[in-house]
């Protein structure tokens, strides 16, 4: 029984040698800089949500006080002037005139999409992009129709108004155009039952006819301006070059009766220019009439 009890002393003793000294030992470096992150990231969270809650209670606070809205934009900056470029006779002048003064109004309060649609809405303007460079500079880009011929009509007054015909049938009362430029454009003989009103207000409706006889225009002011400056008036009759009897009917000085046939008018010119240069034509000071809408076959009235 004593060599039992002294053995069990002896294995105990054992065990207690092996169980850890109450006193602590210093962390490590490396799981030090751990807590101390862990700790820094928690404190920098609740600094965050602190200065969200304080900016929220600012933000509310002056809303709800009487001293108007926030302007985050900074002073407003006057317009100093406008860049303004197109393809045609429109110039600055033009719109500032149109447009009204600027002065004392800066770019922000400006509604650009609002000037845009308004100058979409001139006859004289296809295209047409407005924006802002900043700091004090509104920019204007447009491209305009031209016209090819010039439709004389009477007005209530007793007056004759000219409006202008662009080659896609637009009608439009030009700005900027001088005079001199305008005498030169044949004069458009239509139909008065072609002449549709706009429902929205004053002009007309597109010539659905003019895209057909445009073509015959340009090729005549590029490869003859001679005889294109000889051209006078305009005609047609249904330009559509499935109908039989569709044709372009042409006055000038020295023809008085020029017939074309729609499409394929660079054949028909070529004819026409031969025709004339004939010695027996060139004689003729002024010619009855020349039939060219008849295929190969060319008809002529001296």
């Amino acid at each position: 029984m004593r060599k039992n009890i002294k053995k069990e002393k002896t294995f105990g003793s054992g065990w207690k040698k092996l169980a850890p000294k109450s006193s602590r030992r210093p962390a490590s470096r490396a799981a030090l800089r751990k807590r101390l992150s862990s700790v820094a990231r928690i404190l920098f969270f609740m600094f965050l949500l602190g200065s969200m809650g304080y900016g929220v209670w600012w933000i509310d606070k002056l809303a709800r006080s009487d001293s108007g809205p926030i302007d985050l934009t900074g002073p407003a900056i006057p317009i100093s002037g406008v860049s303004f470029h197109s393809d045609g006779v429109l110039s600055e002048n033009w719109f500032d005139n149109w447009f009204g003064p600027l002065r004392g109004r800066s770019l922000m309060e400006l509604d650009i999409d609002e000037i845009q649609e308004a100058l979409l809405a001139e006859d004289q303007i296809c295209f047409a992009r407005v924006s802002r460079a900043f700091p004090d500079t509104l920019r204007i880009e447009i491209k305009e129709r031209h016209p090819i011929l010039v439709l004389r009509l009477g007005a209530k007054t007793g007056e004759v108004q000219d409006w202008l015909v662009s080659p896609d049938g637009t009608l439009y009362q030009g700005a900027g155009y001088p005079r001199s430029a305008l005498s030169l454009l044949p004069s458009l003989s239509v139909d008065s039952s072609l002449l549709r009103p706009k429902k929205e207000g004053k002009g007309y409706e597109r010539l659905e006819g003019i895209p057909t006889v445009a073509p015959l225009l340009d090729l005549v002011r590029r490869e003859y301006p001679a005889i294109y400056r000889d051209w006078q008036v305009v005609s047609y009759e249904r330009p559509n070059a499935t109908d039989p009897g569709a044709h372009v009917r042409v006055r000038s000085g020295r023809v008085r009766n020029l017939r074309f046939s729609p499409g394929k008018f660079g054949v028909q010119m070529r004819r026409l220019h031969y025709l004339l240069l004939e010695p027996d034509v060139r004689k003729s000071p002024v010619i009855e009439s020349i039939d060219l809408s008849h295929g190969r076959s060319v008809f002529a009235k001296i």
